[in-house]
């Protein structure tokens, strides 16, 4: 049984998974304040299951980008049950967990997490046979940066798309303002950010044999290549 923890932002989750998929699942909005609720949830997440510490068999943490409380209460905690029940610990970049939601489908996928004072961490993925790749760098923009590589992504006239994540009105208008009905914007619902993708990805990881550095593992807290 696998335990995946995503506290990249405010909009938290928790998921258990194994062979069979996903076991058990909590999201909520935590009010930044992860420290005391964490622990709490994972506890909850586990008498949900009727399982136990012992049980786990590896941990997936969320990699970011995201805050920096958020991303590092989460890290912590993770390194802790890892070391603490010596089991391997599996880093996933947040926006691959997020982008992974929309995979069945066949349209490019913009994947959009908050980062604050008006700016979006996004990445471009391609979706295909129920797998992501991300499609060049993740980068960090305002409202107008992302239109801007959505046009430079595809030339004049933008091709239809999924932009998902962190899209409030504000940004919601401007996509159909600039991009029209080619930007396809995906529900509130299906925007939040569940951890069980995040597990799937993690899970992939621990089949393989993967695991990562207990010391030298570390939140990204803005994007990179």
């Amino acid at each position: 049984m696998l335990l995946a923890i995503d506290t990249a932002t405010r909009a938290a989750s928790l998921a258990l998974y194994t062979a069979e998929g996903v076991l058990a699942e909590i999201t909520w909005r935590s009010r930044e304040n992860h420290t005391v609720e964490l622990m709490a949830q994972i506890v909850r997440l586990l008498d949900l299951a009727r399982a136990q510490n012992r049980d786990l068999r590896a941990v997936g943490v969320a990699l970011g980008p995201g805050s920096f409380t958020g991303l590092r209460v989460g890290m912590s905690v993770a390194k802790g049950l890892a070391l603490g029940c010596h089991i391997p610990l599996l880093g996933v970049p947040t926006l691959d967990a997020l982008a992974l939601a929309h995979a069945e489908q066949a349209l490019p996928i913009w994947a959009i997490l908050s980062a604050g004072r008006g700016r979006v961490s996004v990445a471009r993925y391609a979706a295909r046979r129920g797998a992501v790749q991300r499609i060049g760098a993740c980068a960090l923009v305002d409202a107008a940066g992302l239109l801007a590589l959505v046009a430079r992504g595809d030339g004049a006239r933008p091709a239809r798309a999924l932009f998902c994540g962190d899209i409030d009105a504000a940004l919601a208008q401007r996509l159909r303002e600039q991009v029209g009905a080619r930007a396809v914007i995906a529900s509130p619902a299906m925007n939040a950010r569940r951890a069980g993708f995040l597990a799937e990805l993690a899970w992939a990881r621990f089949q393989r044999g993967e695991s990562d550095d207990l010391a030298a593992l570390a939140p990204v807290y803005l994007p990179h290549d």
